[in-house]
């Protein structure tokens, strides 16, 4: 049976409240999933970026007003590392830089008895060349040896000392002292990169890389 306008009205009082309560009933839940539950779900999600972003703003905000110190401080990283980088010679340099080590000795009044460089040490930016050293001379020789090194621009260390062997000479006291001096080699990166290039190269082309 068709419900027409003439059946409402006709309806009792009652029926009609009750009929108006069921469309009311409708039309809220049609909202309710229609409406009110997708746009609340858009809400939560569109909160959730917003707290996200402010988030964001904030950490922003801390590195815009430190920015200054941050560029102070990369500055000066790379002051020190260029200053560090200048204390390591290069591979042209070595052999005049372990020729000054042996004229220090000489220097200081050191005889020496070996002075045999070791195998390269290779490291990231650097090769260590440590040289065995083994001189003969009075203590105060060996301690102006080793001040001189120490105040050298380049970089040297001086380790694993041991002297043995002291004996009166002519009225003074000698003695032998072993020690490892290392200096550092800086590795030139733009003359290894090409070496590379070209092995990777032969490789395509179907040329076996030469042999180590």
């Amino acid at each position: 049976m068709a419900i027409t306008v003439d059946t409402i009205v006709k309806l009792p009082t009652s029926r009609k409240i009750l009929f108006f309560v069921l469309i009311l009933a409708v039309i809220l839940g049609l909202y309710f999933y229609l409406v009110y539950l997708p746009k609340s779900q858009e809400l939560e999600k569109k909160t959730a970026e917003m707290g996200k972003l402010e988030t964001q703003i904030r950490e922003l905000r801390t590195i815009v007003a430190n920015i200054k110190r941050f560029q102070a401080e990369a500055a000066k990283l790379r002051e020190e590392l260029n200053l560090a980088i200048a204390q390591l010679p290069t591979s042209k340099e070595i052999p005049s830089l372990l020729a000054n080590v042996s004229n220090l000795g000489k220097e200081a009044g050191l005889e020496f008895l070996l002075f045999r460089p070791s195998p390269e040490l290779t490291r990231d930016f650097y090769a260590e060349i440590p040289v065995e050293i083994k001189v003969k001379g009075t203590y105060n020789e060996v301690a102006i040896f080793f001040d001189k090194v120490g105040k050298m621009p380049r970089i040297v260390n001086i380790s694993g000392v041991t002297m043995e062997g002291a004996k009166e000479v002519f009225g003074r006291w000698e003695i032998t002292t072993s020690c490892t001096a290392t200096t550092f080699k800086f590795i030139e990166r733009e003359a290894v990169e090409p070496a590379k290039d070209k092995a990777v190269t032969g490789e395509k082309k179907g040329v076996p890389p030469a042999k180590k």
